[in-house]
């Protein structure tokens, strides 16, 4: 889908105000400095999303994945889904609770404790990010508990293919914390009149810029 550099700039700029909080918050639950940051953005188009995805999937690391998401409804609906390769998860859930120097080798063996502190980071952020689409339209939405699984790449990007939700939202994130760098997405699902409500108030925003 063609998309302006300003189309880009300000999708970015509202995702990073979002990650911005949600870095903020991060921080003080773990005492320590963590910073979120969306370095780019892909919308696709739902006429050829499956060449599309392809393409642009092919960016998210490889290995197993850690997958947090949620589902929100009401005047806006969709899915938002956060992936970190498993491997970095882990390392970071390890910094939080201060049992590995970040240059330590890890497994991805995960406890329940472990799935219950990546569901509580999944909330943050992913409240975050569907939160701040909330606030940049005006409308309120209503989010269900954030529900953590393991996929491998390929069966995820399968999984992708089956999903109801017509246009997608592909956000790449970069997660510091403690000097260790974490690169993952956050993929937003969005019915075809959501991402036009979406689209629509960033053009009556660009017109204001260029009025």
């Amino acid at each position: 889908m063609d998309q302006s550099s300003l189309t880009q700039d300000i999708l970015k700029e509202m995702f990073n105000i979002s990650v911005g909080k949600a870095a903020d918050m991060l921080s003080e639950i773990t005492k320590k400095r963590i910073i979120l940051d969306v370095p780019n953005i892909d919308i696709l188009n739902p006429e050829s999303q499956n060449i599309e995805l392809v393409e642009t999937f092919s960016k998210v690391p490889e290995g197993a994945l850690m997958l947090s998401s949620i589902n929100f409804e009401k005047k806006l609906q969709g899915e938002a889904n956060l992936i970190f390769p498993a491997n970095k998860m882990r390392t970071f859930i390890n910094l939080c609770i201060d049992q590995m120097s970040k240059d330590e080798e890890v497994d991805i063996d995960f406890t329940d404790m472990d799935f219950d502190i990546i569901r509580e980071v999944g909330n943050i952020i992913l409240n975050s990010i569907v939160g701040g689409i909330g606030n940049f339209l005006d409308i309120n939405l209503e989010y269900t508990i954030p529900e953590v699984k393991i996929f491998d790449k390929a069966d995820f990007k399968d999984s992708l293919k089956d999903k109801e939700y017509l246009c997608m939202l592909m956000l790449y994130i970069t997660f510091i914390i403690e000097d260790t760098e974490i690169e993952g997405a956050i993929i937003i699902d969005l019915t075809l009149n959501s991402l036009n409500e979406l689209m629509k108030k960033i053009k009556k925003v660009e017109d204001d810029l260029n009025g």
